[in-house]
């Protein structure tokens, strides 16, 4: 995966998707219509797993390391997915 702000690969969107559906969502046919946008489907995908983690116990610092390596972003944008509301 790339960075949130770059368009994404045919393999990318396919990892998304299996993230995806690992949560129970099909979102396939939605992402491919463009009902769902990639990038808000990723973000939605990285606060889940960080409060997930974070319930769990571990070090707010250790998750978004995590993160970070796991859908391959920066912990800044890591940071900003977290902890920025949403001004919509």
């Amino acid at each position: 995966m790339v960075y949130l702000s770059k368009k994404t690969s045919k393999m990318e969107r396919q990892k998304l998707i299996e993230a995806l559906q690992n949560e129970g969502i099909e979102a396939k046919h939605y992402l491919e219509i463009g009902l769902i946008e990639e990038k808000t489907a990723k973000r939605w995908l990285i606060r889940r797993h960080y409060f997930q983690l974070a319930k769990g116990g571990r070090t707010y610092t250790d998750i978004k390391y995590e993160l970070s390596e796991l859908f391959e972003v920066s912990i800044s944008s890591i940071e900003k997915i977290i902890y920025r509301t949403n001004k919509r």
